[in-house]
């Protein structure tokens, strides 16, 4: 028995580098297969375990097949239900420690939590501070609130279902608008761009222009397991930034307060435009708008609710 599994776990080692697999995901896959260490009593007990190679090779990301994927340096529970957090989008808590102290109180609200990464690492950032997370899917928010009870922040985050539509008895949330900090990474790749994905949806293309085209490899089949609506977007993948303007600034910010937006390729300068024409501006904590990842590509937007805001509506 024991010498048939291993010599099954060659095999598989084989077959993933063989398909052309990153040397990490064949590591952290068969690792995390013979998790605890490989042992007579494990490979009678957890067989099934060898099972996770064909769902590898089959497509399916590795932080699904594994069930956790890391961010901030922390481990994340993830789901189908879930967005694989990727690192671009540690560069919004970055960006977060560069406009406040780490024993600011502040209250927090994150729009479309998914796993809770956001949130979640905030928090362990900013031991006073406490927060809101909101998603429309109450699986997602089932994976967010075990995350945060992973990592001791339950007791000052509150995960609600909630579109950011119909924003109605947000005054009983346990922690009230207004907020000092959003963030959010909304989907924002245009629906439209669906079509032009080949049919495992590892790459994607988006129409720059009559004679452009910027081609991404879209990894792990990103299209054909992850959550759409986590996804895409209409109006050119803007849709979400549009439909915020007016509940951030009235219902949601505290006058002064910072959002803090992920966006995709060639959008940071219209989700600046759209919103410095809604009456925001940029902040007085930072000497820019805009932020890059470490590709160079503009990642993070960040944007100041006026000072001088009307009287905050509550309902």
């Amino acid at each position: 028995m024991i010498r048939r599994c291993v010599s099954t776990i060659r095999d598989a080692k084989a077959r993933l580098v063989g398909r052309g697999l990153a040397s990490s995901d064949v590591t952290t896959l068969l690792s995390h297969a013979h998790d605890p260490p490989l042992s007579r009593e494990s490979l009678y007990l957890h067989p099934d375990k060898l099972l996770l190679t064909s769902r590898r090779l089959g497509g399916e990301p590795l932080a699904y097949v594994v069930g956790v994927k890391e961010f901030w340096s922390l481990p994340f529970k993830v789901t189908s239900d879930t967005l694989i957090p990727r690192p671009d989008s540690e560069l919004l808590i970055e960006t977060l420690l560069c406009l406040h102290a780490k024993d600011s109180p502040l209250r927090i609200l994150d729009i479309g939590t998914g796993s809770g990464c956001l949130l979640v690492a905030a928090l362990t950032e900013f031991p006073s501070a406490c927060g809101v997370a909101i998603d429309i899917s109450p699986a997602a928010l089932a994976v967010a609130q075990t995350n945060a009870t992973t990592h001791d922040v339950a007791s000052r985050a509150m995960f609600i279902e909630q579109d950011l539509r119909r924003l109605d008895n947000i005054s009983h949330w346990s922690t009230p608008p207004p907020f000092d900090i959003v963030l959010c990474n909304p989907p924002y790749i245009s629906v439209d761009e669906i079509p032009h994905m080949d049919t495992d949806g590892r790459i994607l293309s988006f129409r720059l222009g009559s004679n452009q085209q910027q081609t991404y490899g879209i990894m792990d089949a990103v299209v054909a397991y992850e959550p759409h609506e986590a996804l895409f977007a209409a109006k050119d993948g803007l849709a979400l930034y549009s439909d915020m303007r007016h509940p951030l600034l009235h219902r949601l910010l505290r006058p002064g307060g910072h959002v803090l937006f992920e966006v995709g390729f060639r959008q940071a300068q219209r989700v600046c435009d759209m919103y410095l024409s809604a009456s925001f501006q940029r902040s007085n904590t930072l000497d820019q708008v805009i932020f890059q990842d470490i590709q160079g590509i503009d990642r993070v937007v960040v944007l100041q609710s006026p000072t001088d805001s009307k009287e905050f509506v509550q309902k």
